[in-house]
């Protein structure tokens, strides 16, 4: 069972950040500006935030209906048009939010005593495929149009649904699983409902601040290097690349400062890029600058998610998934904020006020969640 939930899990990356070097070819087909192709951002993380709060009431069936439903989706906005393409791309979103909670929960069940590790290691494996996505469409000869990519994409999420269907269950970790759900667990006396109140902000944040960047960057770098730029694609890429090398290098940044000062490194790189992305006048600025924003975000997600874990350890995961989902719902407003604010201007470079918005309420947010936890009881961990 583990190979069919890590190469699906590897096609969600590609599929979560498809948009992104999409929507050139999308404008440039439909003979429409990039920037009015927004909707598509909310119409997938919309979907997402559904699809994630319904994905913890039964997991076998979330992976099976979600990787359909990402099937469905891809093969149907290969031949969509606008603004038609909003259905498929919505059925893309909420198969996305059935499988990627469906499957972290899976392999977190498989293996009870090492759960850390595995799902570093999955989502390692989305990381691959963020990456590899902008690469696809870079590599492909000249000649082939990105319904080809669409196509090969909803033919490897047909493949997926086959595997999980004629797989058997895995039993792995059963008894740990059953021992865990029969152990008494602490009733919820309501919590910290500031501090998770003040988690779900930031996720939404966050959410939203890395698909502004990543859905955006490559329109913002063809700017430079109208119709199809491979150089463009790369540029994307890299964002992705930065990111999960990021996640690859926190673990040992942690053995050497705190996950407050980590954090705060993080949240000044991040701001650092976004100006540049914000200010550039050339491609290797933009990629630069890319880097620069994907490196500085990428231990904000992780650290953020284990503070919300220790303010959630009493409880079952199903209590948070209205913050997963409102997690999404920031993967749709910001790109869509983006978008509205380089509607008047000449680049889209002037829209990246919103995610340097975003970032700055996102630092206020961090320290009052800093002074929320030096207020609690004295066992309380500090993100």
């Amino acid at each position: 069972m583990r190979l069919p939930l890590y190469t699906g899990f590897l096609l969600t990356g590609v599929v979560t950040v498809l948009l992104g070097p999409l929507l050139p070819e999308l404008s440039r087909e439909w003979s429409l500006p990039v920037a009015e192709l927004a909707p598509l951002f909310v119409a997938q993380f919309l979907a997402s935030a559904v699809g994630s709060l319904l994905s913890s009431y039964r997991q076998g069936l979330s992976l099976v209906v979600g990787y359909l439903l990402i099937a469905i989706g891809l093969s149907s906005l290969a031949m969509a048009s606008w603004p038609l393409a909003l259905a498929p791309v919505a059925a893309i979103g909420l198969g996305l939010g059935l499988a990627i909670p469906a499957t972290n929960l899976r392999v977190a069940h498989a293996q009870p005593t090492r759960r850390g590790a595995a799902l570093s290691s999955l989502n390692l494996v989305w990381g691959a495929g963020a990456v590899a996505c902008p690469l696809a469409f870079a590599v492909r000869p000249r000649e082939t149009s990105s319904d080809a990519v669409l196509w090969a994409l909803a033919a490897a999420a047909g493949l997926v649904v086959v595997f999980l269907v004629r797989a058997p269950r895995s039993r792995e970790g059963g008894a740990d699983v059953a021992a865990a759900a029969a152990s008494p667990q602490p009733a919820a006396r309501g919590g910290p409902v500031l501090a998770l109140a003040v988690v779900a902000a930031i996720l939404f944040l966050y959410v939203g601040i890395e698909n502004a960047v990543g859905g955006w960057l490559v329109s913002l770098a063809d700017e430079f290097q109208p119709a199809r730029s491979a150089t463009s694609l790369w540029i994307g890429s890299g964002f992705w690349a930065a990111l999960l090398g990021g996640r690859v290098v926190a673990p040992l940044l942690l053995r050497r400062m705190s996950e407050r000062m980590l954090y705060g490194g993080g949240l000044a790189v991040a701001g650092a890029g976004l100006l540049g992305l914000l200010t550039s006048g050339s491609q290797p600025g933009v990629a630069l600058s890319a880097v620069a924003v994907g490196a500085g975000l990428a231990p904000l997600f992780p650290l953020t998610v284990s503070f919300l874990a220790e303010l959630t350890a009493s409880t079952r995961s199903r209590s948070t998934g209205w913050v997963f989902a409102l997690a999404g719902t920031g993967g749709a407003v910001l790109p869509w904020l983006t978008a509205r604010l380089a509607g008047g201007a000449e680049r889209l470079a002037a829209g990246f006020v919103a995610p340097i918005a975003g970032l700055t309420l996102l630092a206020l947010l961090f320290g009052l969640l800093n002074r929320l936890a030096a207020s609690a009881a004295p066992h309380q961990v500090r993100p």
